[in-house]
């Protein structure tokens, strides 16, 4: 055999060998993302799911349709993340939906996520609500997401070439650059119970018990780091870090229901509601959340209502009459339609 023979026929093979590992792998990401489909379907690791897809970037647009869905879950860390897949999956067709989430006020790591998504589509169309929101929106964080989508969508900037799930866990590892550096005195609201009442109050809570082995439940007198006066008796709660914690109604007959079990750092009437200041930082986890309170037959339900710049540290009212909330991605303060206004030294004045 010529070398012409030869090279002719080595370029056949490779070329051979080429297509069929273009075809196997094709073959691999269609299956995998059909897997995807299914456990999303089937609600089995949702968050990790979407984050695999992500990792399959444009083969994975056949999932479309049901990261979509997943934008309407009733996880909260689920719409969050598959508000950034349908970014990383190039799923264009969500443009609009995406779009309409830039006004979401409840959360504002969604609003940051649409802002990443959109940018990743080069999604035209978003150019003015993202200009909107560059200059408009509370959290810095969030304007400057909005501020580079728009760089990218118009060639000035571009975004890491490999999808990095990094991305899902950013408001986690946000750190502290946006403490207020010194803590403005804090006083008792309406009905909020003062250290000497709190140290009178008992409730029954519900802890784990690491002495024994196994590990159990036990019932355990818990003092409450937190109340308020209500009309039939306190809602009461406490933190206790990773060990949990819980919002309590105690009636004035001393009977009691756990409304929720989260851990609980404040309680406050904010014009016509009660809301509950919520969270927890422990390890890889950073979230903090305001709850809702309301009556609920003889006693309270409770229904997310905002989402915190990362886990609280404190909260009680200035002396101008705003409430403000401390936390590790920056303390805001809230007024009672729910807008949020980030806290800067010269927002407040110490009492």
């Amino acid at each position: 055999m010529g070398d012409m023979e030869l090279g002719s026929t080595l370029f056949t093979a490779v070329g051979t060998f080429v297509r069929k590992n273009l075809t196997w792998g094709a073959q691999r990401r269609s299956f995998r993302t059909q897997e995807l489909i299914e456990k999303l379907k089937e609600g089995k690791d949702r968050e990790g799911s979407l984050r695999d897809l992500a990792k399959l970037g444009v083969h994975a647009r056949p999932a479309g349709v049901v990261v979509v869905e997943s934008l309407a879950s009733d996880d909260w860390e689920v719409r969050v993340a598959a508000t950034l897949t349908l970014g990383f999956i190039q799923y264009a067709e969500a443009t609009d939906v995406l779009i309409s989430q830039l006004a979401e006020v409840s959360d504002w790591r969604r609003v940051r996520a649409s802002a990443r998504a959109l940018g990743r589509l080069h999604a035209e169309r978003a150019l003015r609500p993202l200009e909107r929101l560059a200059v408009g929106h509370w959290y810095p964080p969030v304007r400057e997401a909005a501020s580079q989508a728009i760089r990218v969508i118009r060639g000035e900037a571009s975004y890491p070439e490999e999808p990095s799930t990094s991305e899902f866990f950013w408001h986690v590892h946000r750190g502290e650059r946006l403490k207020v550096p010194s803590r403005p005195f804090l006083d008792l609201g309406p009905d909020e119970l003062p250290a000497i009442s709190l140290a009178q109050r008992i409730y029954a809570a519900k802890v784990l018990d690491t002495n024994e082995h196994p590990w159990r439940m036990k019932l355990v007198s818990q003092k409450p780091r937190c109340g308020l006066r209500v009309s039939d008796g306190y809602l009461l709660g406490d933190e206790r870090g990773e060990w949990g914690g819980e919002l309590v109604h105690q009636r004035d007959d001393a009977t009691e229901t756990h409304v929720f079990h989260r851990n609980v750092w404040g309680i406050h009437r904010l014009g016509p509601h009660i809301i509950v200041v919520t969270g927890l930082a422990h390890l890889g986890g950073n979230e903090g959340r305001l709850y809702r309170v309301f009556p609920q037959g003889e006693t309270f339900g409770a229904e997310f209502w905002r989402e915190l710049p990362g886990a609280p540290e404190c909260s009680g009212w200035l002396s101008d009459g705003r409430l403000y909330i401390e936390c590790l991605g920056g303390a805001v303060l809230v007024s009672p339609e729910g807008d949020f206004e980030l806290a800067e030294p010269d927002t407040f004045q110490a009492g």
